[in-house]
């Protein structure tokens, strides 16, 4: 009778089960959490770039404005002055010596007066900075442009060029677009007739006799090559692209100068975002701009409803986040302002251990999945060596003798007890699912909340933003009345005190020195708003905290109150130890020189004997305390709340405080007040310290 193999007894099959289901668990649950942690990561990381974004398009935009109001004040002098007199319209002297004291002040390129007769005065700053008189008036003679030096005093110099053949009436934009409108406006972007590589855009208004009829236009111009430098020197601790265009995407001015313009066939034309071959301008014109019927570019407005998530791309082995952020619609200009930041190296470090985290999650739960399949065949192979025995036994039991052999034919692995075991393993396969299962629904409410949290703080930086980009507005605003007033009772004051100058009664003088302080007064409550805005911005470095507070003593001492008054700051400057922090230097100065100023105005409006200030620094509990003490009066019970634009003093707006308060919200820091050694107000700035390794 032939022999029928044995099949060897497998180890215990609990044993094997509880190993197997354990390594499972792990590899699911771990694959599990380095998911959610990447993920949750990867959500912070962007943020972060969003934020950075987002602060560096308010800034931009802040400046910008900033850069465009000194044409719209500068027209509102000229209108006013020449309003005053109408004889000065045809004084060539007076408007030429005016524009050249104008353009020793405001950082513009060209300011300039064109009459109804075709009669032309312009101030023109060329590219070396020298200041150029553009006259074509009966007194330079009629039918061409005479181009003359200028003294240091502002009087027409020596004759330099004559350029023939300019049109008798004005046919430029800056001419033409203002008589159109009827009103003071931005005109679309030019060259000049005398110069047709420069190209410029300009702020002009009309002058209307008392009869309506139209006398001239004046103007302020910005050439596009000096606008695309001041760009570079704004976007210069950037690295990336910022370039400002129109909605056919023609460029106004670029932080590379260099692609601004563009010549072809022998002549300047300015560059179109689809005619650059540089890599962000073509990411850019893909990312915002789709191409019309005839190939021309066209803005998708759907990306800029409601400031859109930015976009973040991969350039040439560089992240960028890329974003379109309208301006200018309230100035009358349809720009677009195209910004690609590249991303924080430290965020670009830690987005690449977060894909790492994210491989190896992926890897986890497939080594699961690999373990799971292993299990399920380990559980079926007896039952497949169950069947081959039974053809073994019914091909032995019809054998030629036929007796059936005594032999063990079948032995499937399992104890006495296996039934058991296989009903245990039912039941732990039943609550591994179930486990399963609900660390699924946890990590879904998990995402879920992780999500409903990144969509509040996204709307909370929009309205930031939005906020930020208000006041900006506002303080503009402000700005052109302000301006006009300080400017004109400075030329009244300063003209009083020329020779042969009729001079002007004590009272009117006094009311005039009144109005300049008030208007200063109104200056420094619109800086205490921009430095508002600048604590939206916070960029955050490491820092020696006793050397930003020594540099805001300095600067507080420079002016103000704090001239006249000692500041004992022994306890600052003892120990040379650095103070590390992390934080913004900028908005830490501010707030330090606040406290001074607030200290100073204390002391000085209770008429204190013997006033004193101190200023320190300390650690404890791995925090650095900066102090500001005084022995002035005091701070009351209603000065100590967070209510925003709280003041004691009688001429105080409130904004210090408020200014000092946000510095320390976005440094994750404390503002405590209380009481001085000597009875007066003690005001403590808290920041975490960091530690002095490594330095």
């Amino acid at each position: 009778m032939r022999s029928v193999p044995r099949i060897q007894l497998p180890k215990r099959l609990a044993n094997r089960l509880a190993l197997v289901s354990t390594l499972q668990l792990l590899l699911v649950t771990g694959g599990f959490s380095l998911l959610s942690y990447s993920l949750g990561r990867r959500s912070g990381l962007e943020l972060s770039e969003v934020y950075r974004q987002n602060a560096s398009v308010v800034d931009l935009s802040i400046r910008l404005s900033k850069k465009l109001s000194y044409p719209i004040w500068i027209n509102n002098l000229n209108l006013n002055w020449l309003r005053s007199d109408p004889r000065r319209e045809r004084d060539v002297s007076a408007i030429s010596e005016r524009f050249w004291h104008q353009m020793q002040v405001f950082p513009v390129d060209y300011i300039n007066i064109g009459n109804a007769d075709g009669a032309f005065v312009g101030m023109e700053r060329t590219a070396e900075g020298e200041l150029l008189l553009n006259e074509d008036t009966p007194r330079s003679g009629r039918g061409s442009m005479a181009i003359y030096a200028m003294t240091t005093t502002g009087q027409r110099g020596p004759l330099l060029e004559r350029i023939p053949g300019m049109t008798a009436s004005h046919e430029e934009a800056w001419y033409a677009d203002t008589v159109k409108a009827g009103k003071a406006s931005w005109s679309s972007i030019y060259a000049w007739e005398d110069q047709p590589e420069v190209f410029s855009i300009s702020y002009n208004a009309p002058l209307y006799a008392a009869n309506r009829s139209l006398q001239g236009v004046v103007g302020v111009d910005m050439v596009l090559s000096n606008m695309s430098t001041w760009l570079k020197g704004v976007w210069k601790q950037r690295q990336g692209l910022a370039v400002i265009v129109e909605p056919n995407g023609d460029l106004v001015a670029s932080s590379r100068p260099e692609l601004t313009l563009t010549r072809r066939n022998d002549s300047v034309q300015r560059s179109n975002l689809q005619t650059l071959s540089n890599p962000l301008t073509q990411a850019l014109q893909r990312s915002f701009f789709s191409r019309s019927a005839k190939g021309a570019l066209q803005l998708q407005t759907s990306n800029l409803r409601g400031r859109a998530r930015p976009v973040r791309l991969n350039v040439e082995g560089q992240t960028y986040t890329l974003q379109a952020s309208p301006w200018g619609e309230e100035e009358g200009l349809n720009w677009i302002l195209l910004t690609a930041l590249a991303a924080d190296p430290s965020n670009t470090a830690a987005e690449r251990s977060s894909q790492l985290a994210l491989i190896a999650a992926a890897l986890a739960l497939a080594g699961s999945v690999v373990l799971i399949s292993r299990q399920i065949r380990g559980l079926l192979d007896p039952l497949g060596q169950l069947e081959t025995a039974s053809r073994q036994l019914g091909a032995a039991l019809a054998g030629p003798d036929g007796n059936a052999s005594g032999d063990l034919l079948f032995n499937s692995g399992l104890s006495h007890n296996a039934g058991e075991e296989l009903m245990a393993l039912d039941g732990a396969i039943t609550e591994l699912v179930e486990r399963y299962n609900a660390l699924t629904r946890n990590l879904r409410e998990a995402q879920e909340r992780e999500r409903f949290r990144n969509a509040q703080t996204l709307a909370l930086l929009k309205d930031k933003l939005r906020s930020s980009l208000q006041a900006a507005a506002v303080a503009h605003e402000i700005n052109q009345p302000l301006s006009v007033l300080l400017l004109n009772s400075q030329l009244l004051l300063e003209r009083s005190r020329k020779a042969n100058a009729p001079e002007l009664p004590s009272t009117w003088q006094q009311q005039l020195q009144s109005i300049r302080q008030e208007a200063d007064r109104v200056v420094l409550t619109i800086e205490k708003m921009r430095a508002l805005l600048r604590n939206v911005q916070t960029e955050h470095q490491r820092l020696d905290l006793r050397e930003v507070a020594q540099s805001a003593l300095l600067y507080a001492r420079s002016g103000g109150p704090l001239t006249r008054l000692e500041v004992d700051s022994t306890e600052l400057e003892r120990n040379p130890t650095p103070a590390w922090i992390e934080g913004d230097p900028v908005q830490i100065q501010i707030a330090i020189v606040n406290l001074l100023r607030n200290a100073a105005e204390a002391l000085a409006e209770s008429n204190v004997n013997d006033p004193w200030i101190a200023i320190s620094l300390a650690s404890s509990d791995e925090q650095w305390c900066l102090a500001v003490a005084d022995n002035g009066p005091g701070l009351p019970p209603q000065a100590l709340d967070d209510t925003p634009l709280q003041t004691t003093k009688a001429t105080g707006s409130g904004l210090g405080l408020f200014v000092v308060r946000t510095t320390m919200e976005n440094h994750h820091g404390r503002f405590e007040c209380g009481v001085s050694e000597r009875g007066g107000a003690l005001l403590q700035l808290w920041f975490q310290a960091l530690p002095t390794t490594g330095d």
